[in-house]
């Protein structure tokens, strides 16, 4: 945890404060400490698919919104 710059047991308080689930998908444990890679700043605690999701949109929320608009159908290709 020291990479983190946090204590195991702000870890824990930041996985109760959760409610023992991954900050994102709200189903999967919470195991993996996320965190800002320019900053170092801890965000949350993810489960690994989610932890891995981030990393792979480049933590790049522009990215991330607008996957979520293609998901949604509101952005993209609007084939039936």
């Amino acid at each position: 945890m020291r990479s983190y710059g946090i204590t195991e047991a702000v870890r824990d308080a930041i996985i109760a404060a959760q409610g023992g689930v991954c900050y994102l998908c709200l189903r999967a444990p919470a195991v993996h400490v996320d965190h800002c890679h320019k900053t170092g700043r801890v965000r949350g605690v993810l489960c690994l698919n989610c932890n891995v999701g981030v990393g792979l949109f480049k933590e790049d929320p522009e990215r991330m919104r607008r996957a979520a608009e293609y998901l949604e159908g509101t952005r993209g290709s609007q084939h039936s």
